[in-house]
């Protein structure tokens, strides 16, 4: 004869109230964390600022390192960088900046020039000088003439600020 095993008692299968209202609000929790950062809108924005802020101090670096002026250009969907030919010796040609400046990794959403830099989709620099020029000892300059230039890079999420001092070039 087969002997059966006994049941357990009812109470002991299945979760309690409590712990499912404990799970509910950890996913909870975790859901108002997480779906946030799931949105590349912002991180897009923040991103494209940081290659900004890093290719104006590239370019202000290169001029007071290869003692040359060095243009930056702001086009419709980002930045170019141009060098000078000669250097600040020489009064002839000086500060036209006809030679590429090539960046040390090429950006991929340009889909080609190695000294120019482009926005991802939906997110723009609004603001800021068309044409900015370091000069050797690493001071900027543009047209008009100012104390702190300002670039402004914005998406539909936020509006990011990168500020260049005139006087010693410093980029923040």
């Amino acid at each position: 004869m087969t002997k059966l095993t006994p049941r357990p008692p009812h109470w002991l299968s299945g979760f309690t109230l409590i712990e499912l209202i404990t799970v509910l609000v950890l996913v909870g929790i975790i859901a108002t964390i997480a779906v946030p950062r799931l949105t590349t809108s912002g991180f897009d924005a923040t991103g494209y600022r940081d290659k900004v802020r890093a290719t104006l101090e590239f370019a202000r670096k290169s001029a007071v390192a290869q003692r040359r002026i060095v243009c930056v250009a702001r086009v419709a969907n980002g930045l170019t960088l141009t060098i000078d030919n000669v250097t600040p010796e020489t009064v002839a040609g000086r500060g036209t900046c006809p030679r590429p400046l090539p960046l040390p990794a090429t950006d991929a959403a340009c889909g080609g020039p190695t000294n120019a830099i482009c926005a991802p989709n939906a997110t723009v620099v609004l603001a800021g000088p068309a044409a900015l020029a370091f000069d050797p000892m690493g001071r900027a300059s543009a047209v008009p003439a100012a104390a702190l230039y300002a670039y402004t890079v914005t998406d539909a999420m936020m509006s990011l600020t990168i500020n260049v001092e005139a006087e010693t070039g410093y980029v923040r």
